[in-house]
């Protein structure tokens, strides 16, 4: 007999399975892939799927959602906790939006999911306290204000190049370190 806690688990793993197939899918392919084809990489019936998330509106939401989490997890998962001196949260973005992170480099690439995501009509709420926890993230690192706006949007804008012809790994490799440079105390 199954137990609601374990109902509960299973049914956060398959939506969990729905999204990180989705994901996958949708940068593989578009946004346009068949919610059939979503669902047999999660290995779920459709019907499993729309029972989670009822239309491709609802799926979107929910993976748009999902990779905003999941950066969060990336770029986390980059900053160096031995390292106990300003900027320790910045380093670790831009070494996950410089080529530390696959995920994030798939995702920022200009046909990635983010260009997928693109189609979503944005839930101004919840980029709203995205941007803030982003926005005091920084702002408790420790560095100058100006200094962690340029050096945030320059790692975001090299992820973005990274996969196109204007950005070589020896150029990565060259503004990463002055990104990094730049985030230690002067």
């Amino acid at each position: 007999m199954s137990t609601p806690e374990r109902q509960t688990r299973d049914k956060e793993r398959t939506r969990r399975a729905i999204l990180d197939a989705a994901e996958r899918i949708f940068t593989e392919r578009g946004a346009q892939v068949s919610l059939v084809d979503i669902a047999t990489a999660a290995g779920v019936t459709k019907g499993g799927l729309m029972h989670h998330f009822p239309n491709r509106d609802a799926l979107l939401q929910a993976v748009y959602e999902h990779s905003i989490v999941r950066m969060w997890k990336e770029v986390r998962a980059h900053v160096d906790l031995s390292e106990n001196r300003p900027g320790k949260f910045t380093r670790g973005y831009v070494r996950a939006l410089t080529g530390d992170s696959e995920y994030l480099i798939d995702v920022f690439s200009p046909t990635g999911l983010i260009a997928v995501l693109g189609c979503v009509t944005p839930d101004e709420e919840l980029n709203r306290r995205d941007a803030e926890a982003w926005n005091a993230a920084f702002a408790a690192d420790g560095l100058p204000e100006g200094r962690a706006l340029a050096v945030r949007f320059a790692a975001e804008g090299l992820v973005t190049a990274l996969s196109s012809p204007y950005l070589t790994r020896e150029q990565l490799a060259v503004a990463r370190a002055e990104l990094l440079a730049l985030t230690e105390a002067p």
